[in-house]
């Protein structure tokens, strides 16, 4: 392979880039209160988290899922609809270290009675409405 050829292939690697860096702008909201961004869309549903660990990494989940705060000050705010949390069902990052220490990974659920946190779910369960969202 040529340099003319290489440049040319630069260049379609860098186009690709900026058109997956402007998808994934349009994916994430902004959240200034709170100084992350965060999907805007539940994912990766009938997944269980070691299905997300295979995929992802187990570093990358702990760095990337939201907390429990987080998301239950997002469905307090403004924010709430365009986040869809008027009925999510999704992994957390698990905070509680007891659990943790037993290998449970943390959940959370909300509907018209509240929210709920549950932190020890099996690594292996997954259900069709159960999914996963990113913050950064």
């Amino acid at each position: 392979m040529n340099n003319k050829e290489i440049n040319k292939q630069i260049k379609n690697y860098e186009k690709k880039i900026k058109e997956l860096k402007l998808q994934l702008e349009e994916d994430f909201i902004k959240i200034p209160e709170l100084k992350i961004k965060i999907q805007k869309s539940i994912h990766h549903k009938n997944k269980s988290y070691n299905d997300l660990v295979e995929e992802y990494g187990e570093e990358y989940l702990e760095k990337h899922l939201p907390t429990y705060v987080q998301l239950q000050w997002l469905r307090n705010s403004k924010y709430c609809k365009e986040l869809n949390l008027i009925d999510p069902w999704e992994f957390i990052k698990q905070e509680d270290l007891i659990s943790k220490k037993n290998g449970f990974v943390a959940g959370f659920s909300a509907n018209s009675y509240g929210a709920h946190l549950d932190c020890s779910w099996n690594r292996s369960f997954s259900s069709d409405s159960l999914g996963v969202r990113c913050v950064l």
